[in-house]
């Protein structure tokens, strides 16, 4: 017998209807369901291009849904909007969605920002779901005495902290007995400074902020080599931290530099020569490279590209497996549909998924970025890699698998 794809069983039961006259999914709506996303598009530097290739995963991620019919035979409508890095702006982008009635958001991207909406978020019983804001501070973001209405699909920063203190602490690292904490002045820099603080052996001698896009980046960097420690622990972002970067690496400077996830480029100068870093394992699973190959006319992905695909199939997931494709639905599955022992799927399986989840049988979303399985937080544990630039080169020194941060098996 002949296969029958689940778009062609809804377009004959009349689940779909011709284009004139839109989709008729559950309940006979014909409306659109909305999927939102909050990305800082003209952010500056790196920072607009990293959410440039967040937004064309998203987009893919809702291509695949739809290719598969759509949420319950229900078309999505993808609507992307710009945080230009700043809260208020965030505020106003999530509003407009909001009155859009999307069923859940990615982003936002800069933990800030995202902070600045978790709680309107739950107040709203709207998902959001961030790619990229790694804060610890926001575990317990977004929650409800009934559900939690924040999750995301990076690991959270206490993981990070972990490692760049094995890196500073370590013999076969930087050996460091003093240790200075130099970060970005934001929620993200201040959290994650606080916890490689906090992770470490070592005695910090000075913790000290700096400005995003410093223009006087001497200043900070002056400061945190006042007390010659044995090592400098540099926490920011891609863009917004670069001048204060650079001047740091052009020092000379004898003690260790080890850098916080995505500030290295692909190709690094010499100026990086030495510098080691914390990086997320980029697991190349069946996911991986169905959406490298998807995206491939932008490649190399910038950082969490990956993630920011699994959110939106994880809020399409979560839809299909509720009962109505509401927010609250949407919330009330996101955990379930992201691991357990169901069957597993991964990317461009929608169709597969909704088969089983339209059976009664549970699902196991395998992502882009590795197995997601959200905790009670609704936020994964990831493997991390120790990383130490050489002559241009990134070499891989240490693979610290999930059994490192205490996430059972490896």
């Amino acid at each position: 017998m002949e296969r029958v794809t689940r778009r062609e069983w809804l377009a004959a039961t009349g689940a779909v209807a011709a284009t004139t006259t839109g989709c008729l999914g559950l309940g006979g709506s014909s409306k659109p369901v909305t999927v939102g996303s909050l990305l800082p598009l003209s952010g500056p530097g790196a920072l607009g291009q990293v959410a440039a290739h967040h937004e064309r995963a998203v987009a893919a991620a809702v291509d695949h849904v739809n290719a598969a019919g759509g949420i319950h035979g229900r078309e999505v409508e993808y609507v992307p909007k710009d945080t230009a890095a700043s809260p208020d702006v965030a505020a106003e982008a999530y509003a407009e969605l909001a009155d859009e009635d999307a069923i859940g958001v990615v982003g936002a991207v800069i933990s800030g920002n995202t902070a600045s909406l978790t709680e309107t978020a739950a107040e709203d019983g709207r998902p959001l779901v961030s790619p990229a804001s790694t804060s610890p501070g926001l575990a317990s973001a977004g929650r409800t005495d009934d559900a939690k209405f924040f999750g995301r699909t990076c690991p959270n920063d206490r993981q990070q902290a972990a490692v760049m203190a094995k890196v500073l602490d370590d013999e076969g690292y930087a050996n460091a007995g003093t240790v200075s904490v130099l970060h970005l002045d934001d929620a993200f820099g201040a959290a994650l400074a606080d916890a490689v603080a906090g992770a470490t052996d070592a005695d910090v001698v000075s913790t000290v902020a700096f400005e995003a896009s410093s223009s006087t980046p001497a200043e900070p960097v002056d400061a945190a080599l006042a007390d010659e420690p044995d090592a400098v622990a540099f926490v920011g972002t891609p863009g917004q931290s670069t001048s204060t970067r650079n001047e740091l690496l052009e020092r000379r400077y004898d003690g260790d530099v080890v850098l916080s996830s995505g500030l290295v480029p692909s190709n690094p100068s010499t100026r990086f020569d030495g510098a080691y870093t914390a990086t997320v394992d980029s697991a190349q699973t069946v996911g991986t490279t169905r959406l490298t190959q998807e995206l491939a006319d932008i490649a190399p992905l910038m950082p969490y590209t990956t993630n920011a695909y699994d959110a939106a199939f994880l809020l399409s997931l979560a839809a299909e497996a509720s009962d109505d494709a509401s927010p609250a639905g949407v919330a009330a599955n996101l955990r379930a549909v992201s691991g357990g022992v169901g069957h597993s799927v991964t990317v461009r399986e929608f169709e597969r998924a909704a088969t089983l989840l339209g059976s009664g049988r549970a699902v196991n979303y395998s992502g882009a970025s590795g197995p997601v399985n959200l905790n009670d937080d609704l936020e994964p544990l990831s493997s991390y890699l120790v990383e130490r630039v050489d002559e241009g080169s990134v070499e891989t020194l240490e693979l610290l698998q999930r059994t490192f941060f205490g996430g059972g098996e490896a």
